[in-house]
Parts: structure tokens; sequence; C-alpha cells
């Protein structure tokens, strides 16, 4: 198999990955056994409802136990996988780059650690789906952190390298700045933003946050997700284009 080859199974894999993530989290949504952070039984007020954009977060998905109090086992699976999918997505598509940026021999290396640290990414990202926030929410939270602050770094790697690339363009790099405006965003809001439980539901310290504050992050953090899923998927329908196929020796 030649470098071509295997050029064109990496972004096909990678874009693969992007719509899987989009059809099992549809689906984990579908599945959701139901209530929010602020709609659960310990609130008088509460009623039964199923998935909502606004006032859940993807990671509610990938509950034990849905807000509702009752088993999320579908929606968990489907969940985690989705976001396997979107690491095996984000790995195979900066190995893609890797075969555009190498041409420039001073960009080798920090191709080598723009993939490593993707990689890192990666592995939060599949950390946050198989960790339950209301099993093991510490690790949860890590897991959150990882992904994000690490990807932060990745869009930095890139911004500069497809900057000073002689073979991409540079409104790629511009899309990269976008792209970081969005994760620092997000993780400006997580550090600094409205001040939401810090503990599991039913466990000592948990109580019911303010509905507004609780939809100003959920709605940030939709905007982030599918930001950066749309924004890589531009960059792999654009690197699919026969102009950078023909590059690859």
């Amino acid at each position: 198999m030649n470098n071509k080859q295997k050029y064109k199974i990496l972004i096909n894999t990678s874009i693969s990955g992007c719509f899987l993530f989009f059809l099992l989290s549809g689906l984990a949504m579908y599945f959701y056994a139901g209530g929010t952070m602020h709609n659960n039984p310990l609130n008088p007020d509460y009623s039964p409802n199923s998935y909502s954009l606004t006032l859940n977060f993807f990671s509610d998905l990938g509950l034990h136990n849905a807000w509702s109090g009752k088993p999320n086992i579908i929606s968990n699976i489907l969940f985690s996988y989705s976001l396997f999918f979107v690491s095996i997505s984000i790995i195979t598509f900066y190995s893609a780059f890797h075969f555009i940026l190498k041409k420039d021999t001073n960009l080798i290396l920090i191709s080598k650690v723009g993939i490593f640290v993707s990689f890192i990414s990666a592995i939060g990202f599949i950390l946050v789906g198989f960790t339950p926030s209301d099993q093991i929410y510490n690790t949860h939270m890590f897991s959150v952190n990882l992904a994000f602050r690490s990807f932060l770094f990745v869009m930095l790697i890139y911004c500069y390298a497809i900057f000073r690339s002689n073979f991409l363009k540079n409104y790629i790099s511009l899309v990269y700045i976008i792209l970081f405006t969005l994760v620092a965003y997000y993780v400006y809001i997580i550090v600094a933003g409205p001040i939401l439980p810090t503990a599991p539901y039913g466990a000592e310290g948990f109580y019911i946050p303010n509905k507004e504050d609780l939809l100003f992050h959920v709605i940030s953090q939709k905007f982030v997700v599918y930001g950066l899923i749309i924004g890589i998927l531009w960059q792999l329908i654009e690197l699919k284009k026969e102009k950078y196929t023909t590059l690859i020796d």
C-alpha cells in the first residue's frame, strides 16, 4: 500500500468517524432516560422529560442512571462509542495531515508533536465517554479538561504549521484560529462560567442549579462541540480534493 492509498484511507476513516458521532449521539439522545441537572426528582417541580438540547449536557447521555433516576444503559453505550469514533476521527485526521506537512522538512517535527498531542486529546474524549459523571465524577471532569485543554494546543500547533506550509492554503489556518477561539471559550466557561454543582446527583453537596446558569453552560458546550466537528469535517472534505491528494508521494 502506497502513501496515497494510506492518505485516502485515513481521510475516509476520519470522515466516517465524524458521521458516526452524529448518528450515535443522536440515537443516544433518543434513548436517554430523561431528566436534567435542574429537572430531577429532587426538584419539587420535577416533571418527566426527554433529552433537551438546551438543558442536557452531552455527558448526560453517558450517565449510568439518568437525572430522572431511571437506568440509562442504552444511551450510555451509544454515547461512549460516539466519543470513541470521534477519537478515532481525530487521530486519523492528523495522521493524514502529516503526509502533506512533511513535504516541508522543517515541519516534520512539529507535525509529529501535533499527532502526539492530538492522541492525548483523543484519549481524553474516550475517557469522557467511559467515565459516567454520576459514578466517577472527578475522573470524568479530569477527562473533560484533558480532552479540551490538550485540543487547545492542537489548534495552536496546526495553525502555525499550516501558515508555514508551502502546500496548504492560509485560509485553512484561519479556520484553526476560529476553532482555537471556540475551544478557548469553552475552557474559560468551565473555569470561570456560572457555578454548577461539583457533586453528582444524590451525593452530599449536590443542589438544584439555577436554570439560566445551566442553560448558558449547555448551549455553550453544544455550540463548541458541534463547531469543532463541523470544522474538522470541512477540513476533511477540503483535504480530500484532488489538489491535495496529488501532493502525496
